[in-house]
């Protein structure tokens, strides 16, 4: 009989039963929740864009014509950003501690590369509060705005963000494909998760944005799925993954 063993796996239970139970079961529901509030904000966006033949990608001006006309709208679409990437974090970790023991490094590098990227686009996505003041106040700052040699430095927070927004979830779903098999979850979650990316590029290269909506419902599918295999570990099993 190992003893030691036995003792060992009784004390990682006991020391994190406190907390276990609730890390595994918030990360769980938080993994799809957050990129379903993307979801939400994407389809607001898409709707409001492909409406209007605006967008806020272009000039400064046309982003400020582009929420000048919506603006309740484009306040919703932000705040779901905003709570989703508060979410998404706690919930790729969850979706770390279900990757490790099949795909440890490749599962570290996508949740490590998407929590970046979206803290990067947390802070691209709350200068809409401005652009919303600054639009239904008709304030044009535009020419201003676009002269401003300081934008270049949010340029490589940028390129993180669309790094993990884009790779990030590329490597997750290949994370899933490869090892899906040894820790229970269907290779096919994968594929969809990479939907996103494959949606999102069509869009990039001028699909539509309807593609990056339906990219994104691919997504929180998949992403459903691992949240499951989350809820089914045990909570000794999620304390011994670390």
């Amino acid at each position: 009989m190992n003893v030691t063993g036995s003792t060992h796996r009784t004390h990682v239970a006991s020391a994190a039963a406190p907390t276990t139970r609730f890390r595994r079961v918030t990360g769980a529901v938080a993994l799809p929740t957050a990129f379903l509030a993307q979801l939400v904000c994407n389809s607001i966006y898409a709707w409001t864009s492909t409406s209007s033949g605006l967008s806020d990608t272009g000039s400064t001006a046309d982003a400020y014509a582009f929420y000048a006309l919506f603006p309740a709208e484009m306040m919703v679409a932000t705040m779901f950003a905003l709570v989703g990437v508060l979410l998404a974090i706690p919930g790729l970790l969850a979706a770390l501690h279900v990757l490790r023991p099949a795909r440890p490094r490749l599962a570290l590098w996508a949740v490590v590369l998407m929590i970046a990227g979206y803290i990067c686009y947390f802070g691209v996505v709350f200068t809409n509060f401005d652009t919303l003041a600054l639009a239904t106040a008709h304030i044009d700052a535009a020419d201003a705005l676009d002269a401003s040699t300081t934008r270049a430095l949010a340029v490589p927070f940028f390129l993180l963000f669309v790094a993990g927004n884009l790779l990030g979830t590329l490597l997750l779903g290949l994370a899933v494909i490869l090892g899906g098999g040894r820790i229970g979850v269907p290779r096919w979650a994968g594929a969809l998760i990479m939907g996103w990316t494959v949606g999102h590029l069509i869009n990039i290269f001028g699909g539509g944005e309807w593609f990056a909506v339906a990219g994104g419902a691919l997504e929180v599918t998949g992403l459903i799925v691992l949240a499951r295999a989350a809820l089914r570990l045990s909570d000794v099993e999620w304390a011994r993954r670390g």
